[in-house]
């Protein structure tokens, strides 16, 4: 079977967490399709290998996507260069176990920093006439936790079912300059994430939930590509659950 194959020519977008896993593979297959992408993460030998696949349309930046300053100067600073954003993803995100009865605050901060308010910083950014052309599209990557939450993971679900409730109402405000925000809920995607669960004695019971087997960040990423692109004009304010049959 062939995929579906998409021209982003002479657009530009940003994506957070683009060092690895999905976000990685959205930005590589963006500059494949012939958009130029504003690649951010923190790992800056991981985002300079990205930069070396990208056909020279790729281009990083290194810092905490949760300093809302240094988000704003990297978005600056790109569309001062290559012009106007045409959407972005917002694929940055950390996980840990929180058990209810014993959780660190500042853990739980943190995860709701990076997987919610950061999002929430990166939408507002693309959506300011300063910085995105009308009619941007905008993807925040969710989790099937937010759906169906593990013990222990209140923390986690509760920043992605926060993205989730968000941008339905998000979606509303921003539609009256043709701007789209949609969320993306995978499953359990093979990334390194989720690697540092793998060797967890459930990883079996886990995997055994999904009918399709665990995914592959290509799986996430065509669903991702085909919400950037114009053939979902009239998508907005939508959660996809992408998740191989969990259940």
């Amino acid at each position: 079977m062939g995929t579906i194959k998409f021209d982003f020519s002479g657009e530009n977008y940003a994506i957070t967490g683009a060092s690895s896993g999905i976000g990685r593979q959205i930005a590589l297959e963006l500059s494949q399709a012939g958009a130029k992408v504003l690649a951010m993460g923190r790992n800056e030998e991981r985002l300079n290998s990205l930069k070396n696949e990208g056909g020279g349309k790729i281009f990083i930046k290194s810092f905490d996507i949760c300093e809302s300053l240094y988000l704003e100067n990297a978005i600056s600073d790109f569309v001062n260069q290559h012009g106007k954003l045409n959407g972005g993803v917002h694929a940055a995100g950390i996980s840990d176990i929180t058990p209810f009865r014993n959780y660190d605050n500042e853990i739980v901060k943190k995860i709701m920093d990076v997987n919610f308010w950061a999002g929430m910083n990166l939408l507002k950014l693309i959506t300011r006439s300063k910085f995105g052309e009308s009619g941007t599209s905008t993807v925040l990557l969710s989790s099937v936790a937010a759906i169906s939450p593990a013990k222990g993971m209140f923390a986690y679900s509760a920043s992605k079912a926060a993205i989730d409730s968000a941008i339905r109402s998000i979606s509303r405000e921003i539609a009256s300059k043709r701007h789209r925000v949609n969320s993306v809920l995978p499953g359990w995607v093979i990334s390194p994430m989720t690697d540092k669960l793998g060797a967890s004695s459930d990883l079996q019971s886990i995997l055994a939930k999904y009918s399709l087997g665990a995914g592959k960040v290509e799986d996430v990423s065509s669903i991702v590509l085909f919400l950037l692109s114009s053939a979902s004009n009239w998508i907005t304010g939508s959660n996809f659950v992408i998740d191989g049959g969990w259940g």
